[in-house]
């Protein structure tokens, strides 16, 4: 599922455009009935070995806790103020604000952990659906109503079987979709098989353009969910299901994003053949004038910057990709936090860690955790920023690093913690004020990293870095532009995207830990 990509371009355009112009774990209120949370502080780890899970918290030569706190019982209190972007200095009339992240785009990066939280270990907040019955309009709730389905005989007994969505029309769901199949027990007998609340987008998540569902469609034994949506940039999604010895797997995703018709990037997951395949091509409307002609007819000569392809992991089961879905935190009521972790030379007090319901939590998510960032200020202008994962099976939360620069891009792939930081260094560069030049000096990102961590934050390493061209002269022509990274990882590889403001955007490709770089192409070529 391949939107968390657009997403992460669709934040890095929203800031080059300043420049330059569930899973449910329980019920309620997360603020009521909070268990009191104890803060560990592991002592010492070995360094560099990657860790499953964070059960060795537990053992004594881990660490004890030192101390307990019983602070968790109000979310709202202490929450870090956002920190300022690096914007507001500019020179040239640039607006004082940091580039929103977007509501709604795109999104979705599969890593490979097993499914270890059973579909029976989650406590649903949205209803239980009738575990049988004789036709399909049993299975819906009261209080929903069902908006599509398809039939297909997924279990091959002749007997028609049914995949549908349904939908709450009131209530504290109203307007969620619950994606259900129904199997058949023989004549005039069904069975629930399945439901999930997370991979049918709702009404509002589609943007500007509305409702973004489009109907299901089936074949065989597979079944397709299809969504579109946007403004006048708009994306498509469609994902096949199939039913395989008794469990339904992702088979295929297609995603586009583009200008209108136009697309600028075009994903296939082709897990029968092992292969991922994707297009790419500028998205600057200078450089798309080129291919489409005449704007008026939109004409799309077809020619792309850079394609290419990577071998797909393992497929991974419905249930998984529902909980690997960027949406699904959105679906969440309860996050109750019951132990608080921080790792190796990390020190926060209370009203410094931002729980996760606070936090902005579309970077990655899967069936085990969901992991994201906060900050907290220091001083004036001197920030600090760190990462966290939240547990969904024992409700732990780990602050994992502590960074000085903006961290992004988490990713959990094979066992390890994926992330980006900026670097930064003391420049001086010619800016023009009052109609005449000047030379200004500050601390500015000059670059990009990805790094990588264990699982219990220990071993940090640098796997690439991308430096502005020119940034180490004495005085630079202009300040340096906005500068991020969109990864991509699978088959035991990493596929970086840097984008580097209006100018050409170097593509890389390296073995996940760094080895064998190559830079395999540039957008626009």
């Amino acid at each position: 599922m391949e939107t968390r990509i657009y997403r992460r371009r669709n934040r890095i355009r929203s800031a080059a455009f300043i420049i330059g112009a569930v899973i449910v774990t329980g019920c309620g209120d997360v603020r009521s009935g909070q268990p009191e949370a104890s803060l560990d502080r592991p002592e010492s780890s070995e360094a560099g070995q990657p860790e499953t899970s964070l059960d060795w918290l537990e053992s004594s030569e881990a660490g004890q806790p030192e101390t307990s706190l019983d602070w968790l019982e109000s979310s709202e209190a202490g929450q870090p103020e956002t920190p300022p972007d690096r914007l507001e200095s500019s020179g040239a009339g640039q607006p004082e604000t940091s580039p929103d992240r977007p509501e709604s785009s795109e999104a979705g990066q599969h890593g490979t952990e097993a499914e270890h939280i059973s579909q029976e270990q989650i406590i649903r907040c949205v209803p239980a659906l009738p575990a049988t019955g004789r036709t399909l309009p049993d299975f819906v709730a009261e209080g929903w109503e069902l908006i599509d389905s398809v039939e297909l005989d997924y279990n091959e007994d002749g007997v028609t079987d049914y995949v549908g969505v349904q939908e709450a029309s009131d209530g504290e769901w109203a307007g969620l979709r619950i994606l259900f199949g129904v199997v058949s027990e023989g004549a005039g007998q069904y069975r629930l098989d399945f439901q999930d609340e997370n991979l049918i987008r709702t009404r509002e998540e589609g943007g500007v353009f509305g409702d973004p569902y489009e109907p299901l469609t089936a074949k065989g034994t597979s079944f397709t969910t299809h969504a579109y949506g946007g403004s006048a940039w708009k994306w498509s999604e469609a994902y096949t299901y199939t039913y395989r010895d008794g469990t339904w797997y992702l088979i295929r995703s297609e995603d586009s994003y583009g200008y209108g018709p136009y697309i600028t990037d075009y994903v296939i997951n082709d897990w029968d053949s092992g292969v991922y395949t994707r297009t790419m091509r500028s998205s600057e409307f200078n450089d798309m004038e080129k291919h489409w002609g005449d704007y008026e007819g939109m004409e799309d000569d077809g020619e792309y910057d850079l394609a290419y392809e990577m071998k797909l992991d393992e497929p991974i089961t419905l249930f998984q990709a529902g909980k690997r879905w960027w949406l699904a935190p959105n679906r969440v009521t309860d996050w109750g936090v019951q132990r608080i972790v921080l790792a190796e030379g990390i020190e926060l007090s209370q009203e410094m860690i931002r729980t996760p319901e606070t936090a902005y939590l579309y970077d990655y998510c899967d069936e085990n955790c969901v992991v994201y960032d906060f900050s907290r200020q220091v001083q004036e202008n001197d920030w600090r920023y760190y990462l966290a994962m939240y547990r969904w099976q024992d409700k732990s939360l780990t602050v994992l690093a502590e960074e000085d620069t903006d961290i992004d891009d988490e990713i959990i792939y094979e066992n390890r913690i994926y992330y980006s930081t900026e670097v930064v260094k003391h420049i001086a560069y010619k800016a023009v004020e009052n109609g005449e030049e000047i030379v200004r000096e500050e601390d500015d990102v000059i670059g990009v990293r990805l790094n990588r961590i264990n699982m219990d934050g220990t071993g940090k390493e640098t796997v690439f870095e991308y430096l502005c061209p020119g940034t180490d002269q004495q005085i630079l022509e202009g300040r340096p532009p906005y500068m991020g990274l969109i990864p991509y990882f699978s088959g035991g590889e990493i596929v970086i995207e840097v984008y580097v403001g209006d100018s050409v955007h170097p593509v890389y490709r390296m073995n996940v830990d760094g080895s064998d770089l190559r830079q395999i192409g540039q957008i626009p070529k």
